[in-house]
């Protein structure tokens, strides 16, 4: 597996931990360093932040919701909000649960925006106390925000893949339990796929063992935790913890995980979206479920190909472009398929 070590040369690459799986067994490779000057290689139970990889999770607790009957996904999401919101809507349509979870809500893509003084100030901050500035938004701030929002166009007709979707679509899913969504998310995973590592907020000790993020190669971050809802859907994972996911969505044992893989809107580029997951076909013509993620320090890719049963997860901690990521990721696979693990 030459790949990684090519990807590894590049001079702003730090650390890269693999996961792979294939009909039953599992794989682990690991490059680089957690942080610069150390030399400690990364692990299988290092953690990293995953990125968009997040919204998947929201996506799968969506799906639950509906087999809950908790929820529908042709509701309008203003049956959920405490309040009237006559703004969203366009033309008398209203923006639908799936129009969120599938990127077509035509909201914009960030529920505030702060003045520009104030936002250059707070960029000039450490990240420790930038963060606390941050973290004070909160779901009551997101629905003060929703009273001025407006679908741009009619929802459900237009892709524009958006953050603020899967944001509001967790403030929906905690107020259907009355449950916090990081209790929701943690407690999901660790009693459906056997995932314990997977979590928004970390004790110390597993701080300690999270890669170090270089936004660029100067400039590396630890790991901080965050609460509120300005850090949207973040969660931290390992590679092994990925793996069991990807392997769970691999297999679609799970109801809510077929649920959020069946598609709900189709592209013209030639891809479909279910519920968040983007869904195609590779180069090859192997169907590919999957989607990547970006963190500032932090890239990840995630894919499975269930009728080759091969699941593929990439972990690294620095910017280098996420093309870069899904190439090898798909190189990966390929690898994988002709039997060089080694």
């Amino acid at each position: 597996m030459d790949m990684p070590t090519a990807y590894m040369q590049q001079p702003a690459a730090v650390g890269m931990s693999i996961a792979l799986y294939r009909s039953g067994r599992q794989y682990f490779y690991n490059y680089g360093e957690v942080e610069k000057g150390t030399g400690r290689l990364p692990t299988a139970t290092t953690y990293y932040n995953m990125g968009s990889v997040a919204k998947t999770f929201v996506a799968t607790l969506l799906a639950q919701a509906v087999l809950d009957k908790k929820v529908q996904l042709t509701d309008d999401i203003r049956r959920y909000l405490p309040g009237e919101y006559p703004n969203l809507e366009f033309a008398g349509h209203p923006v639908r649960l799936v129009d969120l979870a599938n990127h077509t809500a035509s909201l914009p893509s960030t529920s505030h925006v702060y003045p520009k003084a104030l936002g250059d100030s707070l960029r000039a901050l450490p990240l420790a106390p930038r963060i606390a500035y941050y973290s004070r938004y909160s779901a009551d701030s997101l629905l003060a925000d929703l009273h001025h929002l407006r679908p741009t166009a009619q929802p459900g007709t237009t892709y524009r893949y958006n953050n603020l979707g899967p944001l509001i679509l967790q403030l929906l899913l905690e107020r259907a339990y009355q449950q916090p969504y990081e209790e929701m998310v943690t407690r999901y995973v660790r009693s459906h796929f056997g995932m314990r590592d997977t979590k928004r907020v970390l004790s110390a000790a597993e701080q300690a063992r999270y890669a170090v993020g270089y936004e660029t190669p100067q400039h590396g971050q630890v790991s901080l935790n965050y609460t509120g809802y300005w850090g949207g859907t973040t969660l931290n994972s390992t590679p092994a913890d990925l793996l069991r996911y990807a392997q769970a969505n691999l297999a679609a044992q799970d109801p809510a995980v077929r649920l959020a893989h069946q598609p709900t809107t189709t592209l013209p580029e030639g891809y479909a979206v279910g519920l968040v997951w983007r869904l195609d076909t590779d180069a090859t013509g192997s169907r590919r479920i999957y989607h990547s993620g970006h963190f500032p320090g932090y890239n990840t890719w995630l894919a499975v190909y269930p009728e080759q049963d091969v699941a593929v997860v990439l972990l690294v901690n620095d910017n280098i472009s996420q093309d870069r990521l899904t190439e090898l990721g798909q190189q990966l696979k390929q690898e994988l398929l002709a039997g060089a693990t080694h």
